[in-house]
């Protein structure tokens, strides 16, 4: 029986090395949306034990039922997709002229504009709460949704600028010099040829703005005031209570907002391979 070299058997045990510590990092990612789902529909009698006891024949949709009896979780959910998807396609729209201009235009001008976008992230976004709803309140948009897509996209659209950008210069140069030889423009070189080939980090400038807009709660709460109005996070909030909280109902509407933008991220990411894959084949 020849013995393997001893060069295989490191490599095969540092493989499954790196796959135990794989496994180990997903299960560590996955578990507090699995403890959250079964908190959704544990018994109260089950809820709050020590050790904890997860007993799947008593398990209840009774959350679910109660979270949506009303109607307003769908008001939430609608008004959030609305918030996220305009604020993702104005920040993806403003950001990628202003990307590309960095990416391939050099200037004191381009200079002094990339650092002042850098230098705006060095601003806590606390800070700038009071300022914006001095603009939105001169504007005469208050407790509307488009004071908060308008909100998300002054927190967003330097970072996604930032991403684009770097995703620009990854595309070579010949390639858009090629369409400018056959007469396409600069905007048509960016949506034809650019934007197309950097669609993978596209994707990552859509989830980032996207879970932003999604998740942001405290200026949406400063500019909104009327239930109607409400985008997911305020809607949650109203579920604590200052005696009483219902656990099951707040799990139950978590996992509820938790799904769409985890669908986003699945859906964009298809999409773009898929089209990146078929750029390349051409």
């Amino acid at each position: 029986m020849t013995r393997k070299p001893d060069g295989v058997r490191i490599a095969r045990l540092g493989s499954g090395l790196l796959t135990g510590a794989t496994w180990l990092l997903a299960l560590a990612v996955i578990f507090p949306f699995l403890w959250m789902l079964i908190q959704a529909i544990q018994p109260d009698s089950l809820r709050f034990n020590y050790p904890p006891i997860v007993d799947a024949s008593r398990f209840t949709t009774a959350g679910f039922e109660q979270a949506g009896r009303d109607g307003e979780i769908l008001t939430w959910l609608r008004n959030s997709g609305v918030v996220a998807l305009t604020s993702t396609a104005i920040s993806l729209l403003l950001g990628a002229g202003a990307a590309y201009a960095i990416a391939r235009f050099r200037s004191r001008a381009v200079t002094a504009s990339t650092m002042l976008i850098l230098s705006s992230q060095m601003v806590p976004p606390v800070v700038l709460m009071v300022p914006l709803f001095t603009i939105i309140n001169a504007l005469g948009l208050f407790d509307t949704l488009v004071a908060v897509v308008l909100g998300n996209v002054a927190f967003t659209l330097p970072v996604v600028t930032w991403m684009l950008s770097a995703s620009f210069r990854t595309v070579p140069p010949e390639l858009e010099e090629a369409a400018m030889v056959d007469g396409c423009g600069w905007l048509g070189v960016l949506r034809r040829i650019t934007f197309p080939v950097a669609l993978p980090g596209v994707a990552a400038a859509a989830a980032f703005s996207f879970n932003w807009a999604w998740q942001e709660f405290l200026f949406a709460r400063i500019v909104v005031s009327r239930s109607e109005n409400w985008v997911g996070g305020i809607g949650l909030s109203s579920f604590f209570g200052m005696f009483d909280t219902p656990w099951d109902v707040v799990m139950a509407a978590t996992v509820i907002f938790t799904v769409p933008p985890v669908v986003f991220f699945l859906i964009a990411q298809r999409r773009f391979v898929d089209s990146v894959g078929g750029a390349v084949k051409g």
